[in-house]
């Protein structure tokens, strides 16, 4: 992947992590009631490592960049890192409530 790429991968990645995570919050539960398995908590368990990524990879294109490259470098990762803990904690739900109980 270029460096280009790079910079931008936390910017849009680990969003798109989140909202593919939140929204099959919303249908896995049914599934992992029917089959006793916790699916909800692999998928977002998948999508964590792809958001971790997001902070790894604009970690990676952070050197050597000019003032607004290094800003968007910059939010990349803080942005990347609050959705790492959003995807943190709903992956700790998935895990602690159980699927059946409404």
């Amino acid at each position: 992947m270029s460096k280009s790429g790079l910079r931008h991968f936390g910017l849009v990645h680990s969003p798109i992590a989140w909202a593919l995570a939140t929204q099959l919050g919303q249908v896995t539960p049914y599934i992992d009631c029917r089959q006793n398995v916790s699916w909800t908590a692999v998928s977002c368990g998948i999508l964590l490592l792809i958001s971790v990524g997001g902070i790894v990879a604009s970690r990676m294109a952070s050197t050597g960049t000019a003032r607004t490259e290094r800003f968007i470098v910059d939010g990349g990762f803080l942005l990347s890192s609050a959705f790492v803990f959003a995807l943190l904690l709903q992956g700790a739900a998935s895990m602690l409530l159980d699927p059946c109980q409404r």
